[in-house]
């Protein structure tokens, strides 16, 4: 892999945050207008039920995921735990930083306030697995994240991770057990558990997704882009299944129809793949949007709730131009300024930790080498004692 390709993958990332922001953006706009037709108002039916950017944006951020993380976990003695220390140290101090700049921001504009046990719960980033509501919506994602980690220590365990077949069979018995699920899904929509196999085929999705991206990171085995035409194909043919699947049971929810979510998976899965063909977003301005897009990502929420307090709702293109540029602008300025005092040292903490927890383990390797060595010094003279009268002369 080229730094070249490497820096697609930042641009990407940024592409992917500020595609997300729009999203959430124009969802305060008239363009949100579900009673649109394709006669009157094609732009505002294409957002409500064709296209959602939002989706389209994480999509990508899970493609990318797949494509970098499992390659942070290497084939050394303490891997796992460096791991997890490096995980740590790159998500949860600004997670927790968001928390508290929504807590304020909250209190400032007048929005109802989490409870006590709200805020607790959502310091771990497993709350939904709790019932517990996210203090900011696009904390849903974090989750899915830690599922992905905790699959890639289980595939390490087993020897799978970097093996470029295991993963393949991995990805196509993935694939396999979504589409049972949306198959059954079609035969018997009225299942007394159909919303139970529907989100367990919809969060499924989402791994399977960051699982494809493993698997083209592995079929990268020199300078040029290889891409064997099964990874895409198997992807494509999965999102369908649960499309065609969710058409009989409904949305997902408003602005998230199974037609929506397909066209902006695929999408995604084609930008991705574009990107990293062709070196796209590459350029210093699409770097630094990447480098700091978990900031992007966090805070833009806080920054919508601000812009919607003193500006209202947009009833025009102005306006909701004018809402976009306040929450772009304004999100941009906490994630540089969170990115330069925030997120950078503690990542390098995370660093030093895990620098220092190996060499820990290399000491305490050492030292037992050396007490071994000596027990075997002390033992020689002992072993080297005529052990019978014969032996004496």
């Amino acid at each position: 892999m080229t730094a070249n390709r490497f820096q697609s993958i930042d641009g990407l990332r940024g592409i992917a945050a500020l595609s997300v922001i729009v999203q959430h953006c124009l969802e305060f706009t008239p363009l949100k207008d579900p009673s649109a037709t394709f006669a009157s108002s094609p732009i505002s039916y294409i957002f409500v039920n064709d296209l959602n950017l939002g989706r389209f944006g994480v999509i990508v951020f899970f493609f990318i995921s797949g494509f970098l993380i499992p390659s942070s976990i290497g084939n050394h003695t303490g891997a796992i735990t460096s791991f997890v220390i490096g995980r740590f140290f790159r998500l949860y101090p600004l997670y927790w930083l968001s928390i508290v700049l929504a807590l304020v921001a909250a209190a400032a504009v007048g929005n109802k306030m989490p409870t006590v046990i709200q805020v607790v719960a959502n310091l771990s980033m497993f709350q939904m697995l709790f019932g517990i509501e996210n203090i900011l919506y696009p904390y849903w994602t974090l989750l899915i994240e830690h599922f992905f980690y905790i699959l890639c220590v289980l595939f390490f365990i087993v020897g799978a991770l970097h093996d470029r077949n295991k993963m393949r069979l991995i990805m196509f018995a993935s694939g396999a057990f979504i589409a049972f699920l949306a198959i059954v899904l079609m035969i018997r929509p009225d299942l007394p558990h159909a919303k139970q196999v529907a989100d367990l085929m919809y969060t499924a999705s989402f791994l399977f997704a960051m699982i494809v991206g493993h698997n083209i990171r592995l079929a990268q085995t020199g300078e040029g882009f290889s891409l064997p035409g099964e990874i895409p194909a198997t992807c494509v043919a999965v999102f369908l299944l649960i499309c065609i699947a969710r058409q009989f049971l409904g949305d997902y929810s408003a602005l998230l129809t199974p037609a929506s979510v397909f066209i902006s998976t695929i999408g995604a899965l084609a930008l991705f793949l574009v990107a990293l063909q062709m070196r796209l977003f590459s350029s210093s301005p699409f770097v630094y949007l990447g480098q700091i897009s978990y900031g992007l990502y966090l805070f833009h929420g806080i920054a919508l709730w601000i812009a919607i307090k003193f500006t209202g709702k947009p009833t025009d293109v102005v306006h909701a131009l004018l809402l976009l540029s306040f929450v772009v602008g304004l999100t941009f300025v906490v994630s540089a300024l969170t990115f330069r005092f925030v997120e950078t040292p503690c990542i390098a903490i995370g660093r030093s930790v895990r620098r220092r927890v190996a060499q820990g383990r290399v000491i305490l390797r050492d030292n037992e080498a050396l007490a071994s060595i000596r027990v075997g010094d002390a033992m020689r003279p002992l072993k080297e004692q005529p052990t019978s009268p014969d032996a004496r002369g």
